[in-house]
Order: C-alpha cells, then structure tokens, then sequence
C-alpha cells in the first residue's frame, strides 16, 4: 500500500464571523472552557477542552508551558 500524494497544502483560514458549534448539544459556543489536569511523576500539565453547555469534552492535550488564566 502507497501513501497517498499531495496536491496541495492544507490552508487555515481564519473567521471571526462563523461561530462554532458543540458536537454533542449542537448549541453556540462562542466561549469554550478549559479545565487544568496535573498529571503524576513530574510529567507536566495538561487540559481538557468542553462545552459550557452541556459540559461533554470535546478535546484534551499535554501541555508543557504555563496554563492561561
């Protein structure tokens, strides 16, 4: 099996004008929260990302520099 061949490069493009919605409660989410996690044996920070609506998560990451907020 190949791997796939690339045309073109993924483009990001920013718009303040469109506002997302959660996946799970399908409401407006101009805001999103994020929470802290401290995760054990030194091995730094992390955060989960969710919905102020219906509190689902939406996303986690690791996180190596200080937390905003």
């Amino acid at each position: 099996m190949t791997a796939p061949e690339m045309t073109a490069p993924c483009i990001a493009v920013r718009r303040d004008d469109v506002v997302p919605i959660c996946p799970f409660c399908e409401t407006d989410l101009p805001e999103i929260y994020l929470r802290k996690l401290h995760r054990s044996f030194g091995m730094g920070r992390g955060f989960i990302v969710f919905c102020p609506h219906c509190r689902k998560v939406m996303g986690s990451s690791a996180q190596w520099y200080p937390f905003p907020g």
